[in-house]
């Protein structure tokens, strides 16, 4: 078991796409690629993922999941992060999302039920391609986030003001000078031209997620209709082909 798991993490360092180990095998499990990069499987049942609170990551108390590798690097973080503040908050507030997670967050947007900066949508922008420009700006399409894959993980607060002062601040600060030694990643930045907006909070673990993004890119360029066709998710038949300029739209730390 030591050693696949070895040959695994080891594979995904090389950025290779894990061709000589995979096989279909290692780096999906089960599952199969286009369902796997899709979000369409239980991480709770993937024999590839563990729960952050088993590994000793705080999750609020609630249950949260990981690709290994990334659970262990993400625990080593943060020791190394409560050692420097032992006082700071840090906690995980969102991990791997499945599809349908997805589109219970993006369908609450598109019809109004979820307000967005305190407005409804469905009747704010009737016009569909921009309104989904609206939840573009920072919630996935179903099928395209990278919370689908096990390697993302959302920290403390979904709010850029909240790391911009006090408790926020201070683990926003470490990251930025820190994560990369275990491997993390910020791949929505301040600056970039293309995607989604900036969000503090979100953290990557590179040496798997450049995989699955390059494996996510093969995969649309497939069957680009596979995330366009109308009624996957609200809007989908309008704005699913801006789907490779928002999964693409990182900083180049993160690719």
């Amino acid at each position: 078991m030591l050693r696949i798991f070895t040959l695994s993490f080891l594979c995904a360092l090389s950025l290779l796409g894990c061709a000589a180990a995979d096989d279909g095998a290692q780096l999906f499990g089960p599952v199969s690629p286009a369902d796997y990069l899709t979000g369409r499987f239980n991480p709770a049942r993937h024999e590839s993922f563990v729960s952050l609170s088993d590994v000793g990551v705080p999750t609020g108390g609630r249950r949260h999941y990981l690709r290994r590798a990334a659970a262990v690097e993400l625990k080593k973080l943060y020791d190394a992060f409560h050692k420097d503040h032992p006082k700071a908050p840090f906690w995980v507030q969102s991990s791997t999302r499945t599809y349908d997670d997805q589109k219970r967050i993006w369908d609450g947007k598109w019809n109004g039920v979820t307000k967005v900066m305190g407005a409804d949508l469905s009747k704010a922008i009737p016009d569909r391609l921009k309104r989904a420009v609206e939840i573009l700006k920072y919630s996935s399409m179903p099928g395209t986030s990278r919370h689908h894959w096990g390697t993302d993980v959302d920290l403390n607060v979904l709010n850029n003001a909240y790391f911009k002062s006090g408790e926020g601040r201070v683990l926003c600060a470490w990251m930025k000078a820190n994560a990369g030694r275990f491997g993390f990643c910020q791949p929505y930045t301040a600056g970039r031209t293309a995607g989604y907006n900036e969000e503090k909070w979100h953290w990557s673990y590179r040496p798997l997620s450049s995989v699955f993004l390059a494996r996510w890119n093969a995969l649309y360029r497939e069957n680009p209709a596979a995330f366009s066709r109308a009624g996957l998710f609200g809007g989908s038949e309008m704005a699913g082909s801006l789907a490779p300029v928002y999964v693409n739209g990182i900083d180049a730390g993160c690719r």
